[in-house]
Formats: structure tokens, C-alpha cells, sequence
């Protein structure tokens, strides 16, 4: 299995900015032949608190997203605003190799002015169960509690760590890969740019491999 992470630049609010981005570096990944292409929360719209107009965008881009999985024959997990009926969602999605949404997580871990998930599901593919997970999770009981119950093989967390933070040092990354040996599921991490940056682990939340600011990170799980 290989996997490209992508730690894209972000602009808040400018989705053509953001649509070119995002296909720019969606075909240098396919450079690099993967079965998964990984892009980071809010990929395509940015977040500023507290502004949901990206979520009205969800059906089209769901639908341009799907459309280039499907052309390259890639599973292509990625974040975005989705509304649904009175809420919005901080959500990821997982676009199986014909453009088909095989799996959705909404996040647990969010302040208020969003609806919150309450579930982890899994989607089997041909290596094994995969799970998604969005950045606070991480750090969440309940998610926890759900990994351990669903097992996944792989876990997927797309990540929007705040510029305003600085960059992951060497502490937030140990801290990080601490949270991920409890998972027991080797587990890629991306973050979008600024600050940047990508993580693999494995299921003991030892790091086999990382990149900073925009460069891809690419790893291939020989199993």
C-alpha cells in the first residue's frame, strides 16, 4: 500500500484558489503512483472562526473530488465543512477508486458553533479496515473508546494545526505519537499549510517517517 500525504496550502475563504491548489498538488502525487492521496481538514475552503459559508459548497465538492479519484483510479481522503439539516459538520471523506464515498467521520473534538460526531465507522479496501479521524480526535476518550471497538487497520487523520501555534516541534510530535500507540493502528497524519508538516506511524506509535512545511510525504506499507 502507498500512501502520498499532502500538507496543501490553504487559503481561508478562496475555494478557486484552494481548487487549483489541491488538483496542482493531487496530480504531483500521482507522480508518485499511490493508492491513497491524503489532503488535511478543511482542505478546500480554510476555516475562520466562526464563518460555515465554505459548507455550501459541499455537494459540488464532493462531486469534483470524486471525479478526480475516480479518473485516477486513487482513494482520496480529504476535509471539508458539511452542513446537514441545522448543523454544519467539520467532516473528512474517504472516495474510493470509482468516486464512490465509502466512508464519512464528522469530528468529535470542536468548540462551539458546530455539531459534533458521535460515532467512528470503518471501510474495508484491499488492505485492510480504514478509519478517519480529524485532528483533535486524537486526543479524545471517546474516539478512543471506538477505535479499540472497530479495530481499523489504518487510521487516517487529516489535521488543520494553527500557524499561531508555531510549528509541530519535537515535543508535539512525541505527544502526538503517544495518543497514536493507543490506537494500535498505524496511522497517517497531515497537516495543512502554514505551518505544514506529515507524520506516519505505526500501531505502537513509534515515527517511521516525516516531512515539513509543503513537501509530500510519500510511504509504502510493504506489510
Amino acid at each position: 500500500m502507498k500512501v502520498v500525504l499532502v500538507p496543501m496550502r490553504v487559503e481561508d475563504g478562496n475555494f478557486n484558489a484552494n481548487w487549483e491548489e489541491f488538483q496542482r498538488r493531487f496530480n504531483e502525487a500521482l507522480s508518485h503512483e499511490p493508492d491513497f492521496v491524503v489532503f488535511p481538514e478543511y482542505s478546500l475552503t480554510g476555516f475562520v472562526e466562526w464563518d460555515f459559508s465554505g459548507a455550501e459548497l459541499y455537494g459540488g465538492i464532493v462531486e469534483r473530488v470524486s471525479e478526480l479519484a475516480r479518473k485516477a483510479g486513487v482513494y482520496v481522503v480529504f476535509g471539508l465543512l458539511e452542513p446537514y439539516k441545522r448543523c454544519v459538520y467539520n467532516s473528512a471523506l474517504l472516495v474510493g477508486r470509482n468516486g464512490e464515498v465509502l466512508l464519512k467521520h464528522r469530528k468529535f473534538q470542536e468548540p462551539m458553533g458546530f455539531c459534533t460526531g458521535n460515532t467512528v465507522k470503518t471501510a474495508r479496501t484491499e488492505f485492510g479496515r480504514v478509519a478517519i479521524i480529524i485532528c483533535g480526535d486524537l486526543y479524545n476518550k471517546r474516539v478512543l473508546k471506538w477505535i479499540k471497538r472497530k479495530r481499523p487497520d489504518y487510521v487516517f487523520v487529516p489535521m488543520e494545526y494553527s500557524p499561531d501555534h508555531g510549528e509541530p516541534n519535537g515535543e508535539d510530535v512525541e505527544v502526538m505519537a503517544g495518543r497514536v500507540g493507543l490506537l494500535s493502528a498505524g496511522t497517517f497524519v497531515v497537516n495543512s499549510y502554514p505551518p505544514g508538516g506529515a507524520w506516519v506511524f505505526d500501531g505502537d506509535g513509534r515515527l517511521l517517517a516525516e516531512t515539513s512545511g509543503e513537501e509530500l510525504l510519500v510511504w509504502e506499507d510493504r506489510g
